[in-house]
């Protein structure tokens, strides 16, 4: 193999995981490896790139880890990506002998080698959205977030965008995509829902993206939405400067304290701006060729009793089936098969 991507733990939604699918979309040269892993995470990956459960030690040319590296790999050349600001996540940064560094915007690399003393090589997350910009004028406000709802995520100040919004009587509805659908929102304007892997269409149809984030590495939901020409609403990072956000043009910029937020602002409107994301350069370790087909067919081991939804077919307990490489992979990532090598 030449290159692998290794994470421990592909979740059911995240930056990491949005950066790894986005890579899969453009790039087609590598293999992905998990312990555990989302089955949905896992069936779009394989539209893309072989996807496989770690099973045993792994040979490449070049091996790519995010967070962790528990496993037997033996490479020519190893790469932590560095997803986080490491000053401010609260956990202690994974450094290797023989390891070198990839950090996705300035300010990974900045804080990592601050924290560590180890350089790295800045290479921004590839965003591909085939969707065209759309502009959009409405009566109501619409708002959007899709974030999860940990302490560095800003739950505390949606809350007071909120206040100040209802206060200055803003006819608005914000409807955020989180992991916490029962978090204790004040206003009656705000509806919770569950996180989606992708949400392309509601985004187009807001008015503005909110990321009220007190520390972000990079920020692909903003930068997601910039490039389908919804504007956004963020907090004063140095990460979201670094991606193009521009305060009046694209971008209403709040202070962490939220003591300058601009209502008349974001009552008026921010529709006609050109954006341009960070070029990423992955291709010089990358490239979009592969013979992977996600049609090509495997043999697998059924672990227990399947009803596959997808094709209606129902699988008994110890049985040897042949899936699409796709399918296996999406029920290897729930532990539903084991796959064979026959």
């Amino acid at each position: 193999m030449k290159n692998v991507f290794y994470m421990k733990k592909i979740s059911k939604i995240g930056g990491v995981e949005s950066f790894l699918y986005y890579l899969s979309k453009i790039y087609k040269d590598f293999v992905v490896y998990y312990k555990e892993a989302d089955g949905k995470q896992i069936e779009r990956l394989a539209k893309n790139v072989e996807v496989h459960k770690y099973t045993k030690p792994i040979k490449c040319d070049r091996f790519f880890c995010s967070y962790s590296y528990d496993i037997e790999v033996e490479a020519k050349e190893y790469y932590h990506i560095i997803h986080y600001d490491a000053m401010n996540v609260g956990f202690i940064p994974m450094t290797n002998a023989g390891f070198k560094y990839i950090g996705v915007s300035k300010i990974a690399c900045k804080s990592f080698l601050e924290k560590t003393g180890n350089k790295c090589e800045l290479i921004y997350n590839p965003v591909s959205i085939p969707n065209p910009r759309v502009k959009k004028l409405t009566d109501k406000i619409h708002l959007i977030s899709t974030t999860r709802l940990s302490k560095e995520k800003g739950g505390d100040r949606i809350n007071k965008l909120a206040e100040l919004l209802d206060k200055a009587g803003v006819d608005y509805d914000w409807t955020i995509y989180t992991n916490k659908i029962n978090y204790d929102f004040k206003s009656k304007n705000i509806t919770t829902k569950e996180q989606q892997l992708d949400l392309t269409k509601e985004i187009k149809k807001s008015t503005y993206l909110v990321q009220l984030s007190s520390c972000e590495s990079f920020g692909l939901s903003v930068c997601e939405s910039l490039i389908l020409g919804t504007p956004v609403i963020v907090t004063d990072l140095e990460a979201f400067k670094e991606i193009g956000c521009k305060h009046g043009e694209n971008a209403i910029i709040c202070d962490l304290d939220m003591k300058n937020v601009d209502i008349e602002m974001i009552k008026k409107g921010l529709l006609k701006f050109k954006y341009k994301a960070p070029r990423s350069n992955w291709d010089k370790y990358l490239t979009t060729e592969s013979d992977y087909d996600p049609k090509d067919l495997v043999k697998v081991r059924t672990k227990k009793r399947i009803w596959d939804l997808e094709t209606d077919m129902h699988y008994l307990s110890n049985q040897k089936i042949v899936l699409s490489k796709q399918r296996a992979s999406y029920f290897e990532a729930l532990d539903y098969v084991e796959v064979l090598n026959e």
